[in-house]
């Protein structure tokens, strides 16, 4: 049979001799966003040139001689493999608390290493998870990135793309060693999913049942923080084999509507006095107006008072809560205080806000002189993330990813407060996925 001359020559012909880009050319270069995804509202966290942005887990810096820069990749040499030794997990600055996270990774043969989420930094735990463990690197869920073939005795929920020892992963396509796959993690409420090369792997819901009994059959049986819902950095794992990142771009995600609290603690610790003295609770909070209260400030009393006129309009749809500041020259100034929890001990506190906000605080839950106060969030219509924490004493802020200008007004390291955002007269604010972590 006759078969007709192929038309990819003729028409790579005819888009040369009208200077149409190829679909190569139209994909953007590595460590770059497209306008669309800029519009999308994506972000990278890796320019390819420089590790800002980035610190080494629990330190404050890179540590010098671990990751390294090549060829437009965050590349991690062959080490030990272990906490605080010559590299060490990689870890944002920044953190999140729903969102989109794409990547690409690259390991050599028996290449072993993981992104890591849901996890809170500098936490300690009474349980070693792996020969020479000092407690000093990231327990929480894990995306694993691995070589398979040399691991094919490994349990299925262990092998690349995995919820690491938690959910196996289904229908995947793994691209031979040497080459990059593309990964994405979505944790959009308690809904969390695994992406690999363009297909969805695994996934399963934070709190739930099943997830409770797969926690509870795992080595994570010993560590309640596991499968808990919280503002996280992300980390790439340092586990001894050279592997490579790149492409590391991040999307915040608006709160999913309706999505029930997350179980503080899937599975209980084992009983032994270091676990029970330790308590910590992380919950997406459901918008309600009752929750929140006015507080304005009292010349004659010299605090904080709640004041029994509404001075400040509130309410609430779809989940997202909206205020205005509607005091007059008496009350000159007011702010909505998260009645919800008494932030005491050791906290952190996340929610994304879009409107004309001059501060958020920590406020003594006396109502007195003492607060710390988060300066100049942005004002415009964009949706932005904040965050205000405390661990051992010592506070830390955020605005998006980059630190806030704290101002502590006798702030001491233990005082008990409530998280709150401080208006103007006659400005405007909406507040969404309010998550508050909060122990002893």
């Amino acid at each position: 049979m006759h078969r007709p001359p192929s038309l990819f020559p003729r028409l790579a012909a005819m888009a040369a001799a009208l200077s149409i880009p190829s679909v190569a050319a139209l994909a953007a270069a590595p460590n770059t966003l497209t306008p669309q995804e800029q519009a999308a509202g994506w972000k990278l966290l890796f320019d390819g040139r420089s590790t800002t942005g980035w610190h080494t887990y629990g330190k404050n810096s890179v540590t010098a001689g671990s990751w390294k820069i090549k060829d437009g990749c965050l590349v991690l040499p062959a080490g030990n493999g272990r906490p605080n030794g010559t590299g060490g997990d990689l870890v944002t600055n920044a953190m999140f608390t729903n969102f989109e996270f794409e990547f690409e990774w690259r390991v050599g043969p028996v290449g072993n290493s993981g992104v890591e989420y849901l996890f809170t930094e500098g936490e300690k735990r009474t349980a070693n998870f792996y020969p020479g463990d000092t407690g000093d690197s990231p327990v929480g869920f894990e995306y694993q990135v691995l070589d398979d073939a040399p691991h094919a005795n490994n349990a299925a929920n262990r092998l690349a793309a995995s919820i690491y020892s938690l959910v196996t992963p289904t229908g995947k396509t793994l691209r031979p060693v040497g080459e990059f796959n593309q990964g994405r993690i979505v944790v959009d409420g308690n809904h969390v999913e695994h992406w690999l090369n363009g297909r969805k792997v695994a996934e399963c819901e934070l709190g739930s049942p099943e997830l409770q009994r797969i926690i509870a059959s795992s080595k994570y049986k010993y560590y309640p923080g596991v499968g808990v819902k919280r503002a996280t950095s992300i980390a790439l794992q340092d586990h001894g084999a050279e592997v490579a990142y790149r492409n590391l771009k991040i999307r915040v995600l608006a709160t999913s509507a309706g999505s029930a609290p997350v179980a503080a603690a899937p599975t209980p610790p084992p009983s032994t006095p270091a676990a029970a003295s330790s308590t910590v609770t992380a919950r997406k909070i459901p918008m309600q107006a009752a929750d929140w209260r006015v507080w304005c400030w009292s010349k004659a009393d010299n605090r904080w008072v709640e004041h029994p006129l509404d001075k400040m309009t509130v309410q609430i749809q779809d989940g997202v809560l909206s205020a205005s500041n509607t005091t007059n020259s008496n009350w000159p100034r007011a702010i909505l205080v998260y009645r919800g929890t008494l932030l005491d001990g050791d906290f952190i506190v996340s929610a994304d806000y879009c409107g004309q906000l001059e501060s958020f605080d920590l406020q003594s839950a006396d109502g007195g002189n003492q607060r710390l106060t988060c300066l100049n969030p942005p004002q415009d219509n964009q949706w932005h993330t904040v965050l205000l924490g405390r661990k051992q004493g010592q506070y830390v802020a955020r605005i998006e990813e980059a630190p806030a200008q704290v101002q502590n007004s006798k702030a001491s390291a233990g005082m008990k407060g409530y998280f709150c955002f401080k208006l103007r007269p006659g400005e405007t604010l909406e507040v969404r996925g309010l998550v508050v972590q909060a122990g002893r």
